[in-house]
């Protein structure tokens, strides 16, 4: 979608309140890094590594102002981070490539991603967690956590409650093989890495407010000398519903399309059609519900343009059994 000039008079409202307190970090000279304090445990948040996913940001940097003006307080680390200013200018998702699948330390490109990831990954290093906060390509009929299970990230989703459902998997299994996104980079150094998917891209009141609340509660939960806090944050809350992807439909016809009006987390019973009439037959192979629903350009014969994504939807469905037990 073509940026419209209110869009960009908004988000360069943003930029320059992140400016305003900005202090840069001294490890990194990342342009868009802001760092709060030194020492104690250190938690990073970024919003924008995909730059049309701009609902997060007033959020992000809400919890920015509130530490600069000691409306919040936190004795530990806090560094913010917007990873594609300027795909969000032009409110795409990357000019290049996917920022969020090229997280490869050795990965030999000179795309405009390929190095926004070089310089983010010193300050990923420091992170002992790492919140990434998204938006969906196509609305979500609720927000939701998406990453492998662990422990620790278990009691930071219920603790923070940023969703009351998780997209989980076995933590042996990547996102996307032979790609790395930032919270993978994360894990893959032994520290939690915590993705929040928060409804459909685009401004959003409702996320911003969301992402606030998690950053706020987070420096709390971070900020106590009590080593339990963390989970008796947790268990003062819910626990969240888990999900895990049972079915990918490989994109390996340019003819497959979706009907329309097809939603993150739209429920769906064994065999309901789901492709658009005229177009090859998809259907849902189980119950449970979509995830990821790919709506891409097409010609006007129908056929969607390349390079189309690698797989039309998924198919997720509710674990039967919790994933402590599952996975440990």
């Amino acid at each position: 979608m073509t940026a419209t000039a209110d869009h960009v008079a908004r988000l360069q409202g943003l930029l320059d309140r992140f400016d305003a307190v900005r202090v840069a970090p001294t490890d990194a000279p990342y342009r868009w890094a802001h760092r709060h304090g030194s020492g104690g445990t250190h938690l990073v948040f970024s919003a924008i590594i995909h730059g049309n996913e701009v609902g997060p940001v007033e959020g992000l940097v809400r919890a920015m102002e509130d530490l600069a003006s000691g409306r919040t307080s936190f004795s530990g680390t806090a560094t913010f981070l917007l990873g594609n200013p300027e795909a969000a200018r032009e409110n795409v998702r990357f000019l290049e490539a996917d920022l969020n699948r090229v997280f490869i330390t050795d990965l030999d490109d000179d795309a405009h991603e390929v190095r926004r990831a070089k310089e983010l990954m010193p300050l990923l290093d420091a992170a002992d967690v790492y919140f990434d906060f998204h938006q969906t390509l196509k609305p979500a009929r609720q927000p939701f956590y998406i990453f492998p299970w662990s422990e620790e990230g278990w009691l930071w989703v219920r603790a923070l409650r940023g969703a009351a459902v998780w997209v989980t998997r076995n933590p042996g299994q990547a996102f996307s093989s032979g790609m790395m996104c930032a919270d993978e980079y994360v894990r893959d150094r032994g520290r939690p890495g915590i993705t929040l998917e928060l409804g459909e891209k685009g401004w959003s009141e409702d996320a911003a407010a969301n992402v606030h609340r998690c950053i706020t509660e987070a420096l709390a939960i971070a900020d106590s000398d009590d080593p339990s806090a963390l989970r008796a944050a947790a268990e003062a809350k819910p626990d969240v519903t888990f999900w895990m992807t049972s079915f990918r439909q490989r994109f390996t016809d340019p003819a497959m399309t979706l009907k329309d009006g097809i939603f993150n987390f739209e429920p769906v019973t064994a065999g309901d059609a789901l492709s658009a009439p005229g177009t090859p037959s998809l259907s849902a192979p189980l119950t449970g519900a979509v995830l990821f629903p790919k709506y891409p350009p097409r010609h006007p014969d129908g056929r969607a343009k390349d390079p189309r994504p690698g797989e039309i939807y998924r198919v997720i469905e509710q674990l039967t059994e919790h994933p402590l037990e599952l996975w440990g």
